[in-house]
């Protein structure tokens, strides 16, 4: 058989020309990197709604505890021993006949704060610069002769 020009393979009705084929395998390519893409992105969507219920199972967990410590105290309230505590405990009441009795812990003294910025610390000079052993306003407490 002759070689027909335009026919590739001496097939009739096929044409040599990639054209066709090369957009062929283009769309199919980008179609490929799409669903990868897309299937990427649902997955990672799907993750994290697995975290976000995990974090929500969490949650109901610590709320159920919450919720079962409020129901004993529920229950403790109605027992007047334990609101005769509480009422001793948080608000300093006492009962019938009892004597209150407060212990008062004494303050360590803070250096208070002058304007000049200095703490009140004594560094053994007056207020007016004087030292410690001039107490005369012309520094004759000292020793006579100096």
């Amino acid at each position: 058989m002759a070689s027909r020009k335009g026919f590739s393979n001496g097939e009739p009705g096929r044409r040599g020309g990639g054209l066709g084929k090369t957009v062929f395998m283009s769309l199919l390519a980008l179609l490929a990197v799409f669903t990868v893409v897309r299937l990427g992105s649902m997955g990672y969507h799907m993750y994290r709604l697995h975290q976000e219920n995990e974090a929500a199972q969490a949650r109901v967990e610590q709320l159920k505890k919450t919720q079962a410590d409020l129901e004993a105290e529920k229950k403790r309230l109605y027992d007047p021993k334990y609101i005769e505590k509480l009422a001793r405990e948080d608000h300093n009441m006492v009962g019938k006949n009892e004597v209150p009795l407060f212990i008062v812990k004494d303050k360590q003294e803070e250096p208070v704060q002058k304007a000049d910025g200095k703490d009140g610390k004594s560094t053994g000079k007056a207020a007016d610069g004087r030292g410690a052993g001039d107490r005369s306003p012309s520094g004759g407490d000292k020793a006579a002769g100096q």
